[in-house]
């Protein structure tokens, strides 16, 4: 049972769990919902870009995620660095590379407001 699956099977009534439900049919159930603080240090500008890249086009490593967008690699391995451990990025072995990629289909933002309630930690 998934996280979500597990929330709705706990309470049917609960604002949050209608939000995960509805998360759950839209077909977003690998969802990370980042607090506002969070978010505010993590996605600059910069870091969207990365982000946007890697939702686009896939690359076998980090030195040519930055060739491609013109960028110093170490300054693109220190923004997915900080990008991985907010939960936005993973990497995948790729021989002596590491290859980032998304670590989830969608990133929300708190505070999120569904169906009028609003939620934060």
């Amino acid at each position: 049972m998934t996280p979500i699956e597990h929330a709705a099977h706990i309470d049917q009534t609960n604002p949050r769990t209608e939000y995960l439900q509805w998360l759950a049919e839209s077909g977003r159930t690998d969802a990370l919902t980042l607090r506002r603080e969070t978010a505010e240090q993590v996605l600059t500008e910069k870091r969207v870009e990365l982000i946007d890249h890697l939702t686009t086009a896939e690359v076998s490593s980090v030195r040519e995620l930055a060739r491609r967008l013109d960028r110093d690699v170490s300054i693109v391995s220190r923004d997915l660095d900080v990008l991985f451990e907010a939960g936005v990025v993973d990497y995948e072995d790729n021989g002596r590379a590491k290859r980032p990629v998304l670590a989830h289909d969608t990133v929300l933002v708190e505070p999120v407001v569904f169906d009028g309630a609003v939620f934060e930690h």
